[in-house]
């Protein structure tokens, strides 16, 4: 057979992942295509086009460079110059949204969307979702679209297993379980929030996550006993984070109230403490629970790059957003704030939030304090 009869077969690329769509997400996306500016089309008929959705969909593509193709489904003739065919298949990448999975497929095969992204598929356009956007490439998923319980929900069936998305919420995991166990669903693949999963031609090849706490899973069952088996993940950075070997990590482990007589601010837990005393501690009326809670704030860990900024974990706003993460610039051995942050659901993502701003509050604590005025 010569070379010219041989042809090459076309990957099918199929990205999902458990929570709804995400920047970095979207980025991992973006980078499937292996374009320099991608054509990458979201789908928000699980959420009945909902706007609100569609305009974090746009400042996504914003803070990513790329065009925000949307297709909706609530359209008339008088104004969709193009066919959804047309439009999909011109695509390098389909992204589609959260929303009641069941309603979602409906439209589409009503429409024949079911039909047109399978070609697709075929054709080499990277199809992606999370949520319902994960169910419905799926043989099966366990879903909130119909009254009063979850469900199994019946998806595409491009990818020969079952799924669950939010996997960590337990109701929804204990019935996925149920269900492969009473073999009403075949075996398949769960997804916390945050975490993800590439397919090739079928088989999953690579498990992606946002954060340490987040987790795909393969679920199985063996000689009548069912297998959660946790798949190593690998962390998704942004591309402009600092490196692991860049920057100091010391952990700390104290609470406040035990480095309550620190009354420098030459080193960050120094200037950490101080500013809590003053930000917090001398707030007028306070009140003694208050008091108390600011006192059992707990510093876990600081990261310092080069000398000159650095990030202090602390537990301040754990039961309500996560750790937080306040910065410090270091202006002629005088560390002084630049803010605080959310660091993330675990210090480990604290740790990447730190890497991945460090650039930025540089820039911030050099307007805030110009070499000039030091």
């Amino acid at each position: 057979m010569s070379a010219q009869n041989v042809r090459q077969k076309t990957d099918e690329t199929i990205f999902v992942f458990g929570g709804d769509i995400s920047l970095k997400f979207v980025q991992y996306v973006v980078d499937l295509t292996k374009k320099q500016n991608p054509k990458v089309c979201y789908l928000p008929t699980a959420s009945a086009d909902n706007e609100d959705n569609i305009k974090l969909w746009s400042f996504f593509c914003k803070q990513l460079s790329i065009e925000p193709f949307v297709l909706k489904v609530w359209v008339s003739s008088d104004d969709s110059p193009k066919t959804f065919e047309e439009t999909l298949l011109d695509m390098d990448a389909i992204v589609v949204g959260g929303g009641n999975t069941l309603n979602m497929i409906g439209i589409w095969k009503a429409q024949g969307i079911d039909i047109i992204l399978n070609k697709a598929l075929k054709k080499g356009v990277v199809l992606a979702g999370g949520s319902a956007g994960s169910i419905c490439w799926f043989k099966s998923g366990i879903s909130d679209s119909r009254p009063v319980k979850l469900s199994i929900v019946n998806g595409l069936g491009f990818l020969n297993y079952s799924n669950c998305p939010h996997y960590s919420v337990e109701a929804r995991s204990a019935l996925y379980l149920q269900m492969i166990k009473e073999k009403q669903m075949p075996f398949g693949y769960a997804c916390d929030d945050r975490a993800g999963i590439l397919f090739k031609n079928g088989k999953a090849v690579d498990f992606v996550s946002q954060s340490d706490k987040h987790n795909s899973f393969f679920i199985k069952k063996r000689n009548g006993v069912i297998q959660e088996i946790k798949m190593e993940s690998r962390i998704l950075i942004n591309k402009n984070a600092l490196a692991d070997s860049t920057y100091i990590c010391t952990s700390v482990k104290q609470k406040l109230k035990d480095l309550i007589d620190i009354d420098n601010v030459t080193i960050p837990l120094n200037s950490f403490v101080t500013e809590q005393k003053n930000v917090r501690l001398k707030k007028e009326g306070i009140a003694e629970t208050e008091r108390d809670a600011v006192l059992n704030i707990g510093i876990e860990k600081i990261f310092i790059y080069d000398n000159k900024l650095a990030g202090v974990v602390n537990d301040a706003y754990i039961k309500s957003f996560g750790y937080g993460l306040w910065y410090f610039y270091n202006c002629n051995g005088v560390w002084k704030s630049v803010g605080e942050d959310i660091g993330g659901e675990t210090v480990f993502e604290s740790e990447i939030t730190f890497r991945e701003k460090a650039a930025n509050m540089i820039a911030r604590a050099e307007k805030l304090y110009p070499p000039d005025s030091l």
